[in-house]
């Protein structure tokens, strides 16, 4: 029976394709912190894990409200139109 092997080009596609799901080195930094925080003791899990979470959502709805707030001022005002 012949199993395939997968070559250094399939390896190297996963490599880049979990890069894509990583946040980056900061933010890898900043949780990983907060990961062995809890592991050792300092601040316990849930706190971590919604220290951790909060700032996701916060970075994500910054992030998004600032390109709501591109996209309001790139369009016209009632005034301008008048």
């Amino acid at each position: 029976m012949h199993i395939p092997m997968p070559g250094m080009s399939y390896v190297g596609d996963a490599g880049r394709l979990m890069a894509g799901y990583l946040p980056p080195p900061e933010r890898l930094a900043f949780y990983g912190g907060l990961g062995i925080a809890a592991v050792l003791g300092a601040i316990d899990w849930p706190v971590a894990a919604a220290v951790g979470l909060g700032t996701m959502i916060a970075r994500r709805t910054g992030r998004s409200m600032g390109a709501m707030r591109a996209r309001s001022a790139r369009r016209p005002t009632s005034q301008a139109r008048a």
